[in-house]
């Protein structure tokens, strides 16, 4: 198959573009010129290389619709989710135009099918475990963007004659992932033995290994009854004490994180848990590795990596 990967050189969309390469997909990347493809270099000669970016996706549409993709795996988004760009405006100027005007782009090619990535952060407001069929009321810009560019998609796909599908993806981790993201700030401070001030740990997150979520796209991918909202998790919540107890006990130098020094914030998200039930039943698909699989493989990651 031909697919065009947006997103392609952060955590997951890396992931993903390994995983096509390996099951002897053509793929293509759209990038932009500035974009660090540290995560995919080994794979850099196996790819075709779009410059392009979603605020001006039109200077990249001969180049697409040359490519002609029969799949489009979206991941590419402006800001994302950290604290610092929540509620910044360029959430919805930097992404919801050009994904829109991308999708167009791609089905005048005659693509097939377009897998977008959602998020958990849309929901909000939510119920333990989250339900797709849950009211979605997101409480930033991030969560409405993403909400927002989703519905628009959905309603969009038929006239387009497109297969759609989003995963709201819950929380991945694994190898490579986000220095700032908690997993692995966790293990470089502890491998430093710097001290790491957290709350006392007792939110219940969904965390779900690197390889279970790629396994779970893939699945969609060749599914092709698969379409609609997906949550995209493990269904299986663990505290954050236990994780961080977890990684201490991995690297082994004593390190521990200071439990309590942080307060809870007021909007302090305490439990998260994705049903996957639908997905299952749609593919067939579930998690595999453990928490202590995965730790162990992210760890050991870190440690050569460091």
């Amino acid at each position: 198959m031909r697919c065009l990967v947006t997103g392609a050189t952060g955590f997951v969309g890396s992931w993903l573009v390994r995983r096509l390469i390996a099951d002897q997909h053509s793929v293509a990347i759209l990038t932009r010129p500035t974009s660090d493809t540290w995560r995919i270099s080994s794979c850099l000669s196996h790819l075709h290389r779009i410059e392009g970016d979603l605020i001006d996706i039109q200077r990249s549409k001969e180049a697409i619709q040359e490519f002609a993709p029969e799949i489009v795996f979206h991941l590419a988004w402006t800001g994302g989710n950290s604290s610092k760009f929540l509620n910044d405006i360029s959430q919805v100027y930097s992404n919801v135009p050009g994904t829109l005007e991308l999708m167009r782009i791609v089905s005048e090619s005659n693509a097939t099918t377009f897998i977008n990535f959602g998020s958990c952060v849309e929901y909000g407001e939510y119920h333990i475990p989250v339900r797709e069929s849950d009211i979605v009321q997101p409480k930033n810009l991030y969560g409405s963007a993403k909400y927002a560019v989703e519905r628009l998609m959905q309603e969009m796909a038929p006239a387009l004659s497109l297969r759609f599908a989003s995963l709201r993806l819950f929380w991945a981790y694994g190898p490579a992932d986000d220095p700032a993201r908690l997993i692995p700030s966790l293990i470089m401070k502890m491998l430093k033995k710097e001290h790491l001030a957290m709350t006392k740990g007792e939110q219940l997150w969904d965390y779900l290994y690197i390889e279970d979520a790629i396994e779970a796209i893939v699945g969609v991918m060749n599914t092709s009854t698969a379409h609609g909202i997906f949550n995209l998790g493990s269904g299986h919540p663990k505290p954050l004490r236990m994780i961080a107890e977890k990684i201490a006990v991995l690297i082994g130098n004593g390190s521990l994180p200071g439990f309590g020094e942080i307060p809870y914030r007021p909007d302090q998200v305490m439990h998260l848990e994705a049903d996957i039930s639908r997905l299952h039943e749609a593919t067939g698909w579930k998690p595999r590795v453990g928490i202590d699989d995965g730790l162990k493989t992210t760890v050991a990651w870190y440690k050569e990596n460091q």
